[in-house]
């Protein structure tokens, strides 16, 4: 027993050791500089919440806080419908492998492109100069450039649905993989119709991917600061872009570390949603 037990700590010490390094101890330097306070650019220690009040009540912090959490969830809707018929075609409609595999590289390609690359794109693509401004000039549908496509909170959204959506994909796939085609057919024997059989038993098993999928989708969303910087405008100023300007431009280090603590709550509270309505939707089913 002793030795089983001298084992079982050797095999637990690699990622305990690795929690506590790249887990614990950064954020509690976080929760400890949210603490503090600046003089002069000058980090003072201290054991005030005052910034995290700030956080949540003074502006700008709120307006753009709530507004990153908007675009988070926009995008998170936008990848969800994108992605639920690519993930159930590859789960109850692809039958040959080859097609299987061609459906997933099209989903997994885009990854191997640098961030950077696919923001940039979008850039062009919906620019003064771009393919659907010179798709509706040749069709003589405008007289000059649409400006209103870029440069605002809709090409933020836009550009972070494409490069989002395949976490939702795979995340609703690997959920509808795990119905047994069985229960699916016995529906179908007892007189249930497609639909019927859709939104009664495939749609409610799958919610736990969707879920998943979508706090993944949001949480990166909401924290993103390239697309704001690169398609979006003043409108489009997201609250990683403020992190960004405390700690380069005002080094205002106890502001970014209150901010982080806020952020890190609320992702805590998604994910404890998303295991509440997975553990309800295993007990129903």
């Amino acid at each position: 027993m002793g030795s089983e037990r001298r084992q079982l700590l050797l095999w637990l010490l690699p990622p305990l050791l690795w929690f506590i390094v790249f887990m614990l101890i950064p954020y509690c330097l976080l929760f400890y500089y949210s603490l503090g306070s600046t003089d002069y650019m000058t980090f003072k220690p201290g054991l005030s919440l005052d910034n995290l009040i700030k956080v949540l009540t003074a502006e700008p912090y709120l307006s753009v806080l709530l507004k990153s959490a908007r675009i988070g969830a926009l995008t998170a809707i936008g990848a969800t419908i994108l992605a639920y018929p690519v993930a159930f075609c590859l789960a109850f409609h692809t039958r040959s492998s080859r097609a299987k595999f061609l459906i997933y590289l099209l989903v997994i390609v885009p990854w191997w492109a640098a961030y950077l690359v696919k923001a940039y794109a979008w850039k062009t693509i919906l620019g003064t100069g771009g393919i659907i401004n010179a798709l509706l000039l040749n069709m003589h549908l405008i007289q000059e450039p649409l400006r209103l496509i870029l440069y605002n909170q809709f090409s933020v959204i836009l550009t972070l649905v494409y490069i989002f959506t395949p976490f939702s994909i795979l995340s609703i796939y690997s959920q509808l993989e795990r119905i047994p085609t069985s229960m699916i057919e016995a529906a179908s024997n007892l007189g249930a119709t497609t639909a019927e059989t859709l939104f009664k038993i495939v749609l409610p098993l799958s919610m736990p991917g969707v879920v998943a999928g979508a706090i993944i989708t949001f949480a990166l969303a909401a924290g993103d600061f390239i697309a704001p910087a690169l398609v979006g405008g003043s409108d489009a100023v997201m609250i990683s872009n403020v992190v960004v300007n405390l700690l380069g431009v005002a080094f205002d280090w106890p502001m970014a570390a209150s901010i982080g603590i806020v952020v890190i709550g609320v992702g805590t509270a998604l994910i404890s949603v998303g295991q509440y309505l997975e553990h309800r939707a295993q007990e129903r089913y």
